[in-house]
């Protein structure tokens, strides 16, 4: 387990901070589409993604998800059952094949009150994606759902994706359910958008990845409209 932490300290400056205080523990590795937790299967841990991604819901009353986010490598998920916050609506799914480190709650409890330091890290953490909320949850209230979409894929693709040399990035193929999860609407109105914002150029995608035209896609929101001319193929 000693190589794979020094192979860990390559994260980013806020995940090293809290690296810098945790042990090395145990990996498990899930297949894509396995539950790592859910309302049915419970967990008292606490995860660092390793390799691969993972996808965070909230599942309603009625079975239906709220996507969340989308956990990158390196990053870290289940903080919520820290002090003892029930997961009873919470799910993650390995979004593709991934390992991800596990620590029980309670071994990160008793290490919190040993390492205040390891406690303001993960107060950082916490703070951060209670920020990205309060924008979502703005968007969700100010923005048309046009705009919310273009807002996501911004999102995603400084997240997930990999710039290329003609300007634009490509990402992982999030699909038109996945997107209308995270949206707040249904997957035929994604994918009327999603074909809208192919025709305008600012985007390509197919079954293996999305191709995204970030900088012209963020300059429409700029517009009181996002039907600006075509920027090409």
């Amino acid at each position: 387990m000693t190589s794979s932490f020094v192979a860990l300290r390559s994260f980013a400056p806020l995940v090293e901070d809290v690296l810098a205080h945790l042990p090395v523990s145990s990996i498990t590795e899930y297949r894509r589409g396995q539950i790592i937790y859910s309302p049915q299967q419970s967990s008292k841990r606490l995860y660092l993604v390793v390799a691969g991604k993972v996808a965070l819901s909230q599942v309603t009353a009625d079975g239906s998800e709220v996507l969340l986010d989308i956990v990158r490598s390196e990053e870290l998920f289940g903080e919520s059952a820290l002090g003892g916050v029930a997961r009873d609506c919470e799910q993650a799914v390995a979004h593709e094949d991934t390992r991800v480190m596990t620590w029980a709650i309670s071994d990160i409890e008793d290490l919190v009150t040993r390492r205040p330091r390891l406690a303001v890290a993960l107060l950082q953490i916490m703070a951060h994606r209670n920020a990205d909320l309060a924008r979502r949850v703005e968007s969700f209230a100010m923005d048309t759902i046009e705009r919310r979409l273009a807002r996501s894929l911004i999102r995603f693709a400084e997240r997930l994706g990999t710039p290329v040399e003609d300007g634009s990035v490509r990402m992982l193929p999030l699909t038109h359910g996945m997107l209308s999860r995270y949206v707040g609407t249904s997957r035929e109105i994604i994918s009327h958008y999603m074909n809208q914002f192919r025709r305008l150029g600012y985007l390509n995608y197919s079954r293996k990845e999305i191709q995204l035209y970030s900088d012209a896609l963020q300059a429409s929101l700029a517009a009181p409209g996002l039907h600006a001319a075509p920027i090409g193929s």
